[in-house]
């Protein structure tokens, strides 16, 4: 009689989930062991070249007789073979990039006169001489173990020249023999360092009305003025930066005086804000409205008490500091003789923006720095151009007619901006004026 069959074990049932998760596994465990056969076989080839290598070195010590070989065997009749010089010393430095410093090497030679001076640096060599030892200090850095730090005067003649040129940072490396990293990084620290140390002394307010050199009308302290300088898109609020002009922009509002020096500067604001806008939000009009600018300073004229004021265009709001031209319509003589001098002395800032703009030609083109540098390299082309004009720098005609443009001035509403206080100031100093 036969056996009776044992009972079927029927297996589970796998999922195509498990099944492939089964087949991954394997599939890496596969991959690891060839990696470590791989691995051997390397460990093992490497060993075969090194006792190859040793075993050549020995035989040609033994050869040559040398006693690190010990009194081995010599072939009877042949000479010992001569040891081979040792080798020299090989010295241990840090790899660079050759380059050229040809350019600042004729600089530095003396070889450039007042013109070749003005044209790659634009200013003369004695103001240089001026800036270095005010800046030496803050911008001077110490020489390292791998490398010689770049000289202050170096730094102080890239940074101008990359100012006055408006040339990519490129185009410096090759003039002064430096990479393009070390470029912005000593562009930024030089800027820094004349917004940190000459800014507080060159751009400052005047003791009064006397000191700005306005002969008329009285108790005019400065002419106001902004100025768009062009940027590139940034990545953030890209849209507050497009003006009505049409392009990317930040705007510099600075008070100048007779001489066409900036006394205060604010930049930084986008360039779709108004004039207005920009004023209200700058550390002037907060002084101004404290009575912080010139305290004390109010004088009779005509019997009202007139403060030391400021000039602006059509685009400003009407304050007790701050005067503007009267709106076209119906004006009587003095209305229209208070126009004409308003006229003249408004002269004074555009001046000023198109000998800034001239000088500094980085502030012409559209500039591709950072949003969040800009307002110190244009805070530091502003004390420059102080400190030019102090010092008596010939300005190139032809920088200027290279400059020319036409400012144009945002529209203000009827009745804006008007106050009262105001309105009788500008009245009273619109009857002083005589033809």
């Amino acid at each position: 009689m036969a056996a009776p069959a044992p009972p079927s074990c029927p297996l589970p049932a796998l999922s195509r989930g498990a099944v492939a998760l089964c087949l991954l596994h394997y599939l890496r465990l596969q991959r690891g062991r060839r990696l470590r056969e791989a691995a051997r076989r390397h460990r093992a080839a490497r060993h075969r070249r090194a006792r190859a290598r040793w075993g050549r070195r020995f035989a040609l010590l033994w050869r040559a007789g040398s006693p690190a070989a010990g009194p081995g065997p010599r072939p009877a009749g042949r000479p010992p073979l001569p040891r081979p010089p040792p080798a020299p010393a090989r010295e241990r430095r840090l790899w660079s990039k050759a380059r050229s410093s040809a350019f600042w090497d004729t600089v530095r030679a003396k070889a450039f006169g007042p013109g070749e001076w003005a044209d790659n640096f634009r200013l003369g060599p004695a103001t240089f001489d001026y800036l270095c030892g005010r800046l030496r200090g803050a911008i001077q850095r110490r020489d390292t173990n791998m490398r010689r730090a770049i000289p202050a005067e170096v730094r102080l003649a890239m940074t101008l020249w990359r100012l006055g040129a408006c040339t990519e940072y490129r185009a410096v490396e090759q003039q002064f023999g430096v990479s393009r990293s070390t470029v912005c990084k000593i562009l930024r620290d030089v800027c820094e360092a004349v917004v940190a140390i000459l800014t507080p002394a060159y751009v400052a307010a005047p003791a009064g009305p006397r000191a700005a050199g306005f002969p008329a009308p009285p108790q005019l302290a400065g002419v106001l003025g902004a100025l768009h300088i062009p940027i590139r898109a940034p990545n953030e609020n890209a849209a507050g930066y497009f003006n009505r002009r049409g392009w990317h922009s930040v705007v510099l509002q600075a008070a100048v005086d007779a001489r066409g020096c900036f006394w205060d500067v604010n930049v930084g604001c986008p360039g779709r804000q108004t004039d207005a806008q920009v004023l209200r939000a700058s550390e002037l009009y907060q002084r101004a409205q404290r009575g912080e600018l010139f305290p004390g300073a109010a004088r009779d004229v005509g019997g009202v008490q007139v403060p030391v004021y400021l000039l602006g265009g059509p685009s400003y709001p009407l304050l007790p500091w701050l005067m503007r031209p009267y709106r076209a319509g119906e004006l009587t003589p003095a209305q229209r003789r208070f126009n004409e001098y308003a006229a003249a002395a408004r002269t004074v800032v555009g001046v000023a923006f198109g000998r800034l703009r001239g000088r500094w030609r980085c502030l012409q083109k559209r500039n591709d720095t950072d949003v969040s540098f800009l307002p110190t390299l244009i805070a530091a082309c502003s004390t420059l151009h102080n400190v030019c004009e102090m010092h008596g720098d010939v300005f190139q005609p032809r920088w200027m007619v290279e400059e020319e443009e036409e400012e144009e001035e945002d529209p203000v509403e009827d009745g804006e901006g008007e106050d009262g206080a105001a309105a009788e100031i500008r009245e009273a100093l619109a009857l002083t004026l005589r033809d």
